[in-house]
């Protein structure tokens, strides 16, 4: 459902079980980057970082306050991490600010390190224009609710990466991936960087979801949230603005209804760990 009103909300839900990560003989290190420091969506962090990554300690986390200009992640402090996800923000990737450009100039410090990344969403943003890719604002205004997303065929992927989606294809049968996930924004990248590869798009974002590079792989759509959390978060900041009804809330929750968020993290999980 698109809707043409700025708002946002990032949070962690349900996110990485620490358990999928095997790791010998130590903890699954992982960095999360938080690029949005409203006071709403910084109490849920932590308890929902701990709830979600951590299992009888299998999981050390470590924050990475980047929008704040002062807890940037670098090459010296991420370099005994397994994985790095890099969340959402409601600044604009083209804002240009100091803080963007020093987390930028981070992005392109780590090409082709063993460091594994995720980034979602403004993250997803950012991280394309640091490589040489475009963001602009949606031809669909803002986009609020669920999206189907097309994958690339798995032959037309690069061999790693093809590798670990292959066995979410249905083989001859079904040779085609999709799956239903929940969106929350306004920009989107609009041009590929250089180098990078297209794995998924949906009728309203045509670059969905890009393996940056073989390490870095981003997404416009938020396997961090829940339509639960959706509801609750922004649902009535929504109303309250007018872009709502409170007619229209069964019509929203039936289009989140069956989002496919789990099979999603379970590839996130594949490509972190590979």
């Amino acid at each position: 459902m698109k809707h043409f009103v700025r708002t946002h909300f990032h949070c962690l839900s349900c996110f990485i079980n620490c358990t999928s990560f095997k790791v010998t003989n130590s903890k699954m290190k992982l960095g999360v980057v938080l690029c949005d420091g409203a006071d709403k969506w910084m109490s849920l962090y932590e308890p929902i970082c701990n709830l979600c990554f951590k299992k009888e300690s299998d999981c050390e986390l470590r924050y990475y306050h980047a929008w704040n200009g002062e807890d940037m992640p670098t090459v010296q402090n991420t370099s005994d991490l397994d994985a790095l996800i890099c969340l959402g923000s409601a600044k604009m990737a083209n804002d240009d600010s100091p803080w963007m450009k020093d987390l930028s100039n981070f992005f392109l410090s780590i090409e082709n390190t063993p460091l594994k990344v995720l980034a979602v969403c403004f993250s997803h943003q950012l991280i394309n224009k640091a490589y040489g890719g475009k963001v602009d604002v949606s031809n669909f205004g803002f986009i609020f609710g669920a999206n189907v997303i097309k994958f690339t065929d798995v032959k037309d992927m690069p061999l790693k990466m093809g590798n670990i989606m292959k066995k979410y294809y249905g083989g001859k049968m079904k040779p085609e991936l999709e799956l239903n996930l929940l969106e929350s924004h306004r920009d989107e990248v609009s041009e590929l960087p250089p180098k990078a590869v297209l794995l998924g798009s949906s009728k309203q974002c045509k670059n969905e979801i890009i393996l940056v590079r073989e390490n870095i792989l981003s997404m416009q759509a938020h396997p961090d949230l829940t339509p639960a959390l959706m509801m609750e978060k922004i649902w009535p900041a929504i109303v309250k603005k007018g872009f709502f009804s409170v007619e229209n809330r069964s019509a929203v929750e039936d289009e989140m209804k069956h989002v496919d968020t789990n099979l999603c993290l379970q590839i996130i999980r594949d490509f972190l760990t590979a």
